[in-house]
């Protein structure tokens, strides 16, 4: 579990620390102040291969691919990853991602992304984490970045380094979209944990009895998930937001056994009379698979429903605002008795 996170240099974060996290840790703040940007923080820290986690974010964040002089270097577009969008001074500066080390402790836990200048006066990449270090020339092509690193990767860890390697489950649930539902729904073919995700659609149509993927039309391609009620078969895209958001949270939750989830903008499709339930769902999958939690909300409705769990559950979550004042970020930790003040500052109702 991670107990701290520190994040220097990354984004719009000259540096911030939060001291302590739990199980299920909640974090709140006002639109664009940087929770989705710290979420990324602990994607890439979180993510077994880090350079991979790099490739997707910045992926997805197509802006970045265009520019004024259609450059898509790698030096171009992971520049976004900086701090004021500036790649790091040489051997300097570096992005800083990981658990708060105490003085005097190892810190190869810590992840680093900084440019060098190598032996042959080359710009380089160097990504770092427990003492491996991988190297990409600045001038490459972004999009051979990737391929690249997963190639050395797999060559980089021995067989036995391999194996004593946990197998690290992490599921960034987006604030938009539904990720790969299908896949994530075969995961845990044949398994109780099937039985844990109808239980918690139950919330919003109590009458569904089961869940399948069926082959589209022969104009389309892939499976489409379709729900059993009252012996009917309905689409679930008919469904609604709300089930259609639970469904991809919970399928998220059982796939990320013994590892991570991310949730960013929580109450997104979510009926405030619903999300107290799905709290309840969320503190007690944790529990029972393992999982840490982190999640953002700007939203008061939500932050009620994660009260009204974490009353019960204190010292198994935490929560925390992120603010932005006088070109600085900051962390603010809150205790369940400051949870009223927490509703009055800084939300936003939905």
């Amino acid at each position: 579990m991670c107990n701290s996170f520190i994040v220097k240099n990354f984004r719009a974060f000259e540096e911030i620390k939060i001291l302590r996290l739990a199980k299920v840790n909640l974090f709140l703040g006002k639109n664009s102040v940087g929770k989705t940007a710290l979420f990324e923080a602990f994607y890439i820290y979180l993510h077994k291969n880090k350079v991979e986690a790099i490739y997707e974010l910045l992926l997805k964040k197509d802006m970045y691919l265009s520019h004024e002089d259609d450059s898509s270097s790698i030096g171009s577009i992971v520049r976004h990853l900086f701090h004021n969008h500036q790649l790091s001074n040489f051997n300097d500066e570096a992005i800083i991602l990981g658990e708060i080390i105490k003085q005097g402790k190892n810190k190869d836990k810590l992840t680093e992304i900084k440019t060098i200048i190598d032996d042959d006066d080359d710009e380089i990449l160097r990504v770092t984490k427990n003492s491996i270090s991988e190297d990409a020339l600045l001038r490459n092509d972004f999009n051979e970045l990737y391929r690249h690193y997963r190639m050395r990767y797999r060559h980089r860890i021995s067989q036995h380094e391999s194996k004593s390697r946990k197998n690290i489950n992490l599921q960034f649930v987006r604030s938009s979209g539904s990720g790969d539902i299908v896949k994530m729904w075969d995961n845990i073919d044949l398994t109780d944990k099937q039985a844990k995700v109808i239980e918690a659609l139950r919330i919003i149509e109590p009458s569904l009895s089961g869940i399948k993927f069926v082959e589209q039309d022969r104009r389309s391609e892939g499976r489409i998930a379709k729900a059993s009620i009252d012996g009917e078969i309905v689409p679930f895209k008919s469904m609604g937001d709300g089930i259609n958001r639970i469904l991809y949270i919970v399928l998220s939750m059982v796939n990320a056994q013994d590892g991570y989830l991310l949730i960013d903008e929580f109450e997104n499709g979510l009926h405030y009379s619903v999300q107290e339930q799905v709290w309840k769902v969320i503190f007690s999958l944790a529990e029972s698979l393992n999982v840490q939690v982190f999640i953002t909300t700007h939203s008061s409705d939500c932050i009620k429903a994660f009260g009204s769990q974490w009353e019960s559950n204190e010292k198994k979550a935490t929560m925390h605002r992120i603010d932005y004042k006088d070109k600085r970020h900051s962390v603010m930790p809150y205790d369940f008795s400051d949870l009223n003040d927490a509703l009055s500052t800084n939300t936003e109702v939905r």
